[in-house]
């Protein structure tokens, strides 16, 4: 293993990257002062990890980064790299080859690679430290380094034969298991003291936890009684509400059921109203047949009549002119006077006709008026019956807002009830809780004064613990002391005699005067002894005031704490109850407004339904009796108009008739006048006119039977109608009566059911706040309570045996007194505990658990401890060999150097406490030939320089390293001292690399490879190398 390169860029004065490629042999390193030749050094024991920044020729840390010139600007980083050749496997690493690099910044963040992978630098110190590689570096001598050697004390020369033979790895390991040794001692002392106070602790706590357990037995018997209980409650209720809601279905399918018949009887009243105002024209249709067939008969009895006339007087004048002739000038007058007779018809006839048309006028007028108050009596019956059914429902409507109204301000009722009690409630609770955060608040007031009380008292005792034990180890070095005084005292007694036999004066005198100071020196300790134990007297009496106090303020502190756990819990059962009280309350007021609000919006629905009702009254019968009137009068002006064409009828047939008999007459009278054989013609054809009369009369006969008839089925057809009109009418009204009961009674169930609805709402409000109850304060779901604690389930019993344990008895039947009983029973029982804390028996089982983890700790560290110190034992045994071996050998090739660098001189190295080889220091005697002296401050500089450099020659021969490094170690030795020296580095060549920094030219001469350094203008350091070999070589 050997130096094989090394990169600097941006380190002091290599602001550029060099390389320095380094041999087995010797480096040598040259170049005027000033150059940088030291900053090679510096730069190895840089990137080997040197932390100080002195020891680098520096300030601090930032300044081995290039700072810059006047032609050059300062750098960000310092970087350094050095290979190390590892073909024979002395760093335990597998490579070949191993390059440290670190890197500095100038904002103070630096980093370590190991063949660029970032590492520690104790990672890098212990892959080094097994190669004698030291992490103080011996192997790397830089300036003012070999006077720090020869200032050294015995101490730091014992580290330096340490660090060589690889004891430091061996000190850091015990320095380590000091520390755990110390930690662990901390914790041991406090693992002790927590002990003796879980214990102190333990006893009354067991007594709370003893309280607690049967409290927590007689609470399981509170919760299963409420348990019971409430599941009791709760199968009750639904099962009543069960059977409510069987009833309240029957009522619904009844209410149903009167909808269904109100319903139907709408549909019937409007059919029948639909079937009156369909036949209403078949009834005003058969009416007016009625009437025709009244005005045809009586028009064919009036033809009937008049043939009949006709033929009676045509048979009579046939008779007539059968017997006489009737003088001309007679007939010509009757015939004037008929004719006459006919004007006056004629004049009626016209008057008739105009009475005729007047009546057919005011006839066609009134029919109209009759057809138009017949369609508004059917409209009319039609919108009765519409309004008739909207009625019912608005009545309804305004009936279910009015039992809702009453309900809703049922509800209201209770509400408000349940909220007063409620606030009345949360009142108590908060000032419960009030009072109870006054008692905290005084507690708290009061804990931080025993807390004080209590941490000074604790302050106070081991500050006397620390007293004592002072006292007492000072006693007991007194004590020793008086004992070495003692045995001083004796010896100088025993040499006193033996002295005095030798009858020497001036030793006599002399061990006389020792005698006397070591008699004075023994008084004067048993003084100190007796004055430390009146001091260690007071200060235990002290000890024990203060410990007492401590107790008392202990005590105190548990008793407030205690307290203030109780008030904890009392706080938290106020406030959980001020909270669920709240919450209650919220939910009722919530409640409350919606119903008010409810409320508000029936009452504003049900005024206005009343309005809306009130507007829409009108008469539920139609006037018919304008309908009637207008009736007689159709009837009337029928029966004027019939008489009225009768009467024309009649004039115009007697008219035509005495027209035709004037006629007749003046045709009688011309005739008669004619010829007498005109006479017996004119007979037939009053006969064959009388034949056709009777005729016209029989067949006027024959056609009034049948007009008759057909007015005997008008009239039969006409009473039919309104007989099933009247019966319609019947039937209407007896439909509204039935109506009128079935939406009262709808009414009626419609009230129930909702008062039915309201009744189930607070039954399943009630069965909600048993489950809620369930749930939130017992913690138990609504399936479980029923399932585990129904009435249908036994009920375990539990009684106490000769331990004090419950254990579990028969199951008994589960019965609600014996339950309730239970509960109050338990609750006394509870009552009579007194205060509870419920923490207890977690606390004590925790205690209980913290104790015996804490002496299995405290078995362990005290293992530990004595693992810890077998570790220091064995590290100290192994440092007392390796450092034994250590120094002998180089104790042998100290004396060996020395001869060879000192000829004629003697030098060797001595222990300063041969006795206890862990802890001597070094010490060096060197005496050069022809001098006496052995104290190195007595040498010149030189042979200090050379003595410093035999020692460390003499711990690289004993140990030897991979390579050393030395900074012009030779600088103050002169040719044949140089010689001599030369000659020693020639023999470390032969199993180490050296890489030496001279200004000395036979230095220069004895080295393999060969760098300048040189500094340029610009302030930069560069390095020109040379390999000797190859000068030789050419040469």
């Amino acid at each position: 293993m050997y130096l094989k390169s090394m990169n600097l860029k941006g380190f002091k004065s290599f602001a550029s990257s060099t390389t320095l490629n380094f041999e087995q042999g010797i480096t040598c390193v040259v170049g005027p002062n000033g150059s940088g030749k030291s900053n090679v050094v510096d730069a190895l024991s840089w990137v080997m990890g040197e932390q100080g920044a002195k020891s680098l020729r520096g300030g601090k840390m930032e300044d081995v980064i290039f700072a810059g010139t006047s032609g050059r600007a300062p750098l960000g980083r310092a970087e350094v790299s050095v290979t190390i050749d590892n073909a024979d496997g002395v760093l335990p690493i597998d490579f070949s080859e191993v390059t440290i690099t670190r890197v500095l910044f100038r904002n103070g963040s630096s980093e370590y690679l190991l063949n660029g992978e970032t590492t520690r630098l104790l990672d890098i110190q212990e892959l080094l430290s097994d190669s004698g590689i030291g992490r103080e570096m011996h192997v790397i001598v830089g300036q003012g380094q070999l006077d720090a050697i020869l200032l050294a004390n015995p101490e730091e020369r014992r580290a330096f034969i340490e660090e060589a033979a690889g004891v430091l790895k061996h000190r850091k390991r015990k320095e380590k298991a000091i520390r755990k040794l110390d930690s662990m001692q901390t914790n041991l002392a406090r693992i002790q003291d927590l002990t003796v106070e879980l214990r102190r602790q333990l006893r009354p706590l067991g007594k709370q936890a003893e309280v607690a357990r049967k409290a927590s037995v007689i609470q399981s018997d509170v919760r299963d009684s409420k348990l019971r209980l409430l599941a009791d409650d709760l199968t009750r209720m639904r099962s009543e509400m069960e059977v409510e809601v069987a009833d309240e279905n029957v009522l619904r399918e009844r209410k149903e059921q009167v909808e269904r018949e109100l319903n139907s009887a709408r549909s019937r009243e409007v059919e029948l109203d639909a079937i009156a105002a369909s036949e209403n024209p078949q009834l005003i249709a058969a009416q007016e047949n009625f009437y025709r067939l009244t005005a045809q008969r009586e028009q064919i009895r009036g033809v009937q009549n008049l043939s009949s006339e006709r033929a009676r007087f045509l048979a009579e004048e046939a008779e007539d002119a059968k017997a006489i002739g009737r003088d001309p000038k007679a007939l010509e007058d009757e015939a004037l006077v008929l004719r006459q007779e006919e004007s006056t018809l004629a004049s009626q006839v016209k008057t008739s006709q105009e009475q005729l048309q007047v009546d057919s006028n005011s006839l066609k007028a009134i029919e109209e008026q009759l057809a138009l108050e017949e369609n508004r009596v059917s409209a009319s019956l039609r919108a009765i019956a519409d309004q008739r059914e909207g009625t019912a429902r608005q009545e309804g409507h305004i009936n279910g807002l009015r039992s809702r109204i009453d309900a809703t301000t049922g509800e209201i009722t209770r509400l408000t009830t349940a909220k007063d009690s409620a606030e009345g409630r949360l009142r108590g609770y908060r000032e419960s809780f009030a009072l109870i955060e006054t008692q905290i608040s005084s507690l708290t007031a009061t804990e931080p004064g025993l807390d004080n009380q209590f941490n000074k008292l604790k302050g106070d005792l081991k500050s006397a613990e620390a007293e004592l034990k002072v006292l007492t180890d000072k006693l007991q070095s007194t004590e020793k002391l008086r004992a070495g005084s003692l045995g001083r005292l004796t010896a100088f007694t025993e040499i006193t005699e033996l002295v005095a036999a030798s009858q020497n004066a001036n030793l006599i005198e002399k061990i006389s005067v020792l005698t006397s100071n070591c008699e004075a020196e023994v008084a004067k300790v048993s003084a100190d002894c007796d004055r430390i134990k009146f001091e260690l007297t007071t200060s235990q009496s002290g000890f024990d005031a203060v410990s007492r106090e401590y107790e008392i303020a202990l005590s105190k502190l548990n008793d407030s704490d205690a307290a203030m756990t109780g008030l904890a819990e009392q706080l938290a059962v106020a406030g959980q109850n001020v909270k669920n009280t709240g919450e209650e309350l919220d939910r009722l007021i919530s409640a409350l407004d919606a119903a008010n609000e409810q409320r508000t919006f029936d009452e504003r629905d049900l005024a206005a339904a009343i309005a809306q009702f009130e507007s829409h009254q009108t008469p539920l019968e139609p006037d018919l009796t304008h309908l009637e009137d207008l009736r007689s009068q159709v009837s009337s002006a029928r029966s004027k108009e019939v008489e009225a064409r009768l009467s024309l009828r009649t004039i115009e047939e007697r008219r035509d008739a005495i027209a035709q008999r004037a006629i007749a007459l003046e045709n009688q009278a011309s005739a008669e006048r004619d010829a007498a054989s005109k006479s017996i013609s004119r007979r037939e054809n009053r006969a064959q006119a009388a034949i056709t009369a009777q005729e016209i009369a029989d067949t006027a006969y024959e056609a009034l039977i049948q007009i008759e008839s057909s007015i005997s089925k008008a009239g039969a057809e006409r009473e039919r109608l309104e007989k099933s009109r009247s019966d319609r009418e019947g039937e209407i009204l007896s439909l509204r009566t039935v109506g009128r009961e079935l939406a009262i009674e709808l009414e009626r169930l419609t009230s129930s059911v909702h008062k039915d609805e309201i009744a189930r709402a607070e039954q399943r409000l009630r069965i909600e706040q048993l489950e809620s109850k369930a749930v939130e304060e017992l913690g138990v779901d609504v399936s479980t309570l029923l399932t585990e604690y129904g009435p249908s389930n036994d009920v375990p019993t539990f009684y106490e045996n000769e331990q004090g344990e419950f254990v579990p008895g028969d199951l008994i039947p589960y019965r609600r007194d014996q339950q309730e009983k239970r509960l109050a029973q338990a609750e006394r029982s509870l009552t009579l505990l007194g205060k509870i804390n419920p923490l207890a028996l977690e606390e004590y089982s925790s205690l209980e658990e913290r104790l015996r983890y804490l002496a299995e700790q405290l078995e362990d560290l005290k293992k530990t401890k004595k693992d810890l110190l077998d570790i220091i034992k064995e590290v100290d045994d192994r440092v007392q060999q390796i450092f034994t071996q250590a120094y002998e050998d180089t104790a042998r090739e100290f004396e060996l150097v020395f001869a060879r660098l000192f000829p004629g001189g003697d030098g060797k190295l001595i222990l300063t406490n041969p006795s206890d080889m862990l802890t001597s220091g070094v010490d060096v005697e060197a005496r050069p030939p022809g001098k006496r002296v052995k104290r190195l401050s007595l040498l010149s500089g030189g042979e200090r320089s050379l003595v410093a450099v035999a020692l460390l020659i003499a711990i690289f021969k004993a140990r030897p390293s991979p390579f050393y490094v030395m900074d012009e170690v030779e600088a103050a030795l002169d040719d044949t001292n140089l010689g001599r020296l030369l000659g020693v580095f020639e023999e470390l060549r032969e199993k180490s690399q050296l890489i030496i920094i001279t200004h000395q030219k036979r230095t220069m001469e004895i080295a393999d490879a060969l760098y300048g350094v040189t500094m340029r203008g610009d302030g930069v350091s560069e390095v020109i190398s040379q390999r000797i070999r190859e000068v030789d070589a050419v040469s």
